[in-house]
């Protein structure tokens, strides 16, 4: 039962990059736009030479002319190596429509590679409301060798185009003359709203509960907030109606009228229609008075169930010739686990570490452990990376050539470790009751700071530290009878920044207990590189 409640917690702690969030972040930035509203009337491996690579990057100054909008959309998604790609010849013109009783698909141009394809779209439907972006039921690839892709996609509302732009991605690449069919549909036309909550962040009394009673959402009830290190946490819960057509619920912010980035984590609902989430802001703590805060959701205006069906022909086969493979025998052991290093792939449009991750047996009382930065360094270029499944996903800059005559290096820092902790680590409560009490003590040498205190027949715990490298307890137990007790509810599952943890214990009735701590997350730099090449 310990390795299974520890296994669940370590995953509730991983914190993947999550699309839905990134996508957020884009619609977010349309907010303060005016609508225009249009009424009725592994994979094959390519290892070239470092003279085969240096030759085809050289030899390929086609700078195609794309609209503003793809390339504007691809900004907005970072995608800076689908722009180089597109500018410099890698990838396929298109520019083929189709035309349904919902509108006109037009695809514009197709980059596909050993990391993957991208195809950007733009849709011409009619709408009777404001919409910002749409969702979609249907994105499939039909190859001609009798294989079927599914595609994500995505698109946001361009007023100047008056039309919805986006892209269609997938890891899996298009082969050479291939003979193609997208099929395309289920359109869902979504509007961004937004509901001012006043007062939230200067009010000092939490949690607070606001009703909303609009478009099935009932209320937001904010649990928790604290401001440590250069960083405000906000905690809170969205209860939604059992009939409600809402895709995404969360909150957002302003001062004045600029919007304030937040990095926000979805946990698990702790019921079905209840909304969990908290979010990490990077602001000085005398903008916290200033601060505006806002429900922000999506509601899904109209639905339109046509398909859009769409011959086309694959034959660029630039980039897979431009593509660079390295085989990689590298691995690292970071507590239980090993990462294995199999495979760097390089792309026009995006680099590739691919990476097979395993749990080993050890002595080590880390219960998981993972970085949260990671870089890949090409001769004199850095770039960023994301960590996905089984790869670390890097957005290329520009070309990058002569790559066998350059060092390239894995660069990791800045590890969240979560330990088990030991069991003389606890800590007596004692003359439990309604009212609040504190008591100090320490946890592998970093001050915790205990409270707690009785809420009807539940004992709620709130642990903090004043320790900046101490991440905070991410869980505690209680034994009772020969039987463990956890927490019905956590405020923080260890996933962001934050040194505080709120737990709700039900049906607590003793007096006097032995809290014990379970898990508990250490931010530690742990820098570590890896020449690859």
């Amino acid at each position: 039962m310990d390795d299974l409640i520890k296994e669940k917690v370590k995953y509730d702690q991983v914190d993947y990059p999550n699309e839905n969030e990134m996508w957020s972040k884009i619609i977010r930035k349309q907010e303060n736009h005016k609508y225009k509203t249009k009424k009725h009337s592994y994979k094959p491996k390519i290892i070239l030479t470092a003279i085969m690579f240096t030759i085809v990057l050289s030899a390929t100054p086609v700078f195609a002319k794309y609209s503003t909008e793809i390339l504007d959309w691809m900004r907005n998604m970072n995608r800076t190596g689908v722009i180089t790609s597109l500018e410099n010849g890698f990838g396929q013109e298109v520019n083929k429509t189709v035309e349904n009783e919902a509108g006109v698909l037009n695809i514009h141009n197709v980059i596909s590679d050993q990391n993957g394809t991208t195809i950007n779209f733009s849709l011409d439907i009619d709408h009777d409301y404001p919409i910002d972006y749409a969702d979609f039921e249907k994105a499939l690839l039909k190859i001609s060798d009798g294989k079927e892709i599914k595609m994500e996609a995505n698109a946001v509302y361009n007023q100047e185009t008056d039309q919805l732009v986006g892209i269609l991605k997938t890891d899996e690449e298009i082969p050479h003359n291939s003979n193609v069919t997208l099929q395309f549909g289920g359109v869902k036309e979504i509007q961004q709203k937004s509901v001012e909550l006043k007062n939230i962040v200067q009010s000092k009394a939490f949690p607070e509960k606001i009703t909303i009673n609009q478009d099935g959402i009932s209320q937001i009830e904010f649990t928790s907030n604290g401001y440590q290190n250069g960083q405000y946490t906000l905690d809170y819960l969205i209860d939604l109606e059992e009939s409600n057509n809402i895709e995404d619920a969360y909150v957002s912010y302003k001062i004045q009228d600029e919007t304030i980035a937040s990095f926000g984590v979805t946990h698990k609902r702790p019921q079905a229609n209840v909304i969990k989430r908290s979010d990490s802001l990077e602001i000085q703590k005398e903008e916290i008075e200033k601060l505006g805060v806002f429900l922000s959701y999506t509601d899904t205006v109209s639905y339109k169930p046509e398909t859009w069906n769409l011959d086309f022909q694959y034959n660029q086969d630039l980039a897979k010739k431009s593509t660079f493979v390295m085989g990689i025998d590298e691995k690292i052991e970071i507590g239980s686990q090993q990462l294995q290093f199999n495979e760097l792939v390089i792309t026009p449009s995006n680099v590739k570490l691919y990476i097979e991750e395993k749990y080993i047996d050890s002595n080590s009382n880390i219960a998981h452990f993972n970085y949260r930065q990671f870089k890949l360094r090409i001769g004199e270029q850095e770039l960023s990376g994301e960590y996905y499944k089984d790869y670390i996903s890097f957005e290329t800059q520009g070309l990058i050539k002569d790559i066998t005559n350059k060092e390239i290096s894995l660069i990791l820092n800045d590890a969240k470790v979560s330990y088990e902790a030991e069991k003389q680590d606890k800590v007596e409560l004692t003359n439990i009751s309604d009212v609040p009490k504190t008591i100090k003590t320490e946890l592998n040498g970093y001050p915790i700071d205990i409270t707690y205190y009785t809420k009807g027949n539940d004992l709620i715990v709130e642990s903090e530290s004043k320790n900046e490298q101490f991440g905070g307890i991410t869980q505690n137990v209680i034994y009772q009878n020969g039987k463990k007790i956890f927490a019905e509810t956590r405020s923080n599952d260890g996933v962001l920044r934050t040194h505080k943890q709120v737990e709700t214990f039900k049906n607590i009735k003793e007096k006097d207990i032995t809290l014990n701590f379970f898990l508990y997350t250490v931010n530690e730099d742990r820098a570590k590189t890896i020449v690859l090449q």
